[in-house]
């Protein structure tokens, strides 16, 4: 957005996309991206913002919203994400910015324009070859508006684990008072417990911080499965907002983390990026021999410039 004058319309959604310096993958794990839903939720209750769709891909963000004024849109990206970044530094050991100081956005006015927006945003992960459908990217929060539950099977209270139990009060507690789950807090969380256990709690956060304003989207809708219908059927185009052109499928990305969950870098993923030049060449050409990614994405992925 530099150059020119940033357009905002009172009362239109914004599709607001954020990416990373250079392009670099931002989630490894699903600590990351738990930690930044939950600040992105906090900050969209605290600067009132309505949301329609948050999608976080490898290495941006797309989310489609409503803010009063232009203000409030350049202070809820910025404190979103700089809040993210100081997070994610202090854990991981990195230094410096982690997303381009700029973001894009586009207005969208008209309903047609919404719902057009509304596709693309949940179609991110479909269109590069990570799951066949929407509803089956935990990370685009589509299936949420549905159920609490999606990915797992329903808590029972009376038979659940003291952990399990215990987890959820905390991650209450922690909503309650309107503050995000940092990193050690996750961890502490998600400590001990059993692999279904774990499936369970991540959707009770996710539904329980859910930033979705679900009568405002389906509102463009008929009903749900209308809805899920309509975006798997129109992939949205986005001709007005200046986004980086990948036309690579993102399981590059997925395969390169199933290769470093069995290398040294397997307890934090993110360290790999600290790692020095010379070995980070030598897991370069590793990856590319293992995987079949491109050097473009194996660059993106040990944040090679």
């Amino acid at each position: 957005m530099r150059g020119h004058e940033r357009k905002f319309y009172p009362d239109a959604f914004q599709h607001i996309y954020v990416r990373a310096l250079q392009y670099f993958v931002i989630f490894y794990t699903m600590e990351d991206r738990l930690v930044y839903y939950t600040i992105f939720a906090v900050m969209a209750r605290k600067y009132q913002v309505t949301v329609l769709a948050l999608a976080l891909m490898f290495d941006h963000i797309h989310h489609l919203i409503k803010v009063k004024d232009k203000e409030t849109m350049g202070k809820f990206v910025g404190v979103t994400t700089s809040t993210f970044a100081m997070a994610y530094n202090r854990d991981s050991g990195r230094k410096g910015p982690l997303f381009w100081k700029a973001f894009g956005n586009a207005s969208k006015r008209k309903d047609k324009e919404v719902r057009s927006s509304i596709a693309y945003n949940y179609n991110n992960s479909a269109e590069k070859k990570l799951f066949a459908r929407a509803e089956q990217d935990r990370w685009n929060f589509l299936a949420y508006i549905d159920s609490t539950h999606p990915f797992s099977k329903e808590i029972d209270r009376k038979s659940a684990s003291k952990k399990l139990l215990g987890s959820m009060d905390t991650a209450f507690l922690y909503h309650a008072r309107n503050e995000y789950l940092d990193y050690p807090v996750v961890r502490r969380l998600f400590q001990g417990l059993e692999a279904d256990e774990q499936e369970q709690l991540l959707d009770f956060i996710i539904s329980l911080y859910l930033p979705i304003d679900k009568e405002a989207l389906l509102r463009f809708y008929r009903s749900y499965d209308d809805m899920v219908l309509a975006i798997n059927s129109n992939t949205g185009s986005e001709y007005d907002i200046n986004e980086f052109f990948d036309p690579e499928s993102h399981q590059g990305f997925v395969k390169m983390l199933e290769v470093t969950a069995h290398s040294s870098f397997a307890d934090d993923p993110r360290s790999i990026i600290l790692a020095p030049d010379e070995q980070k060449r030598q897991i370069a050409d590793r990856l590319r021999k293992l995987t079949g990614a491109s050097i473009g994405q194996i660059k993106r992925f040990l944040h090679m410039e």
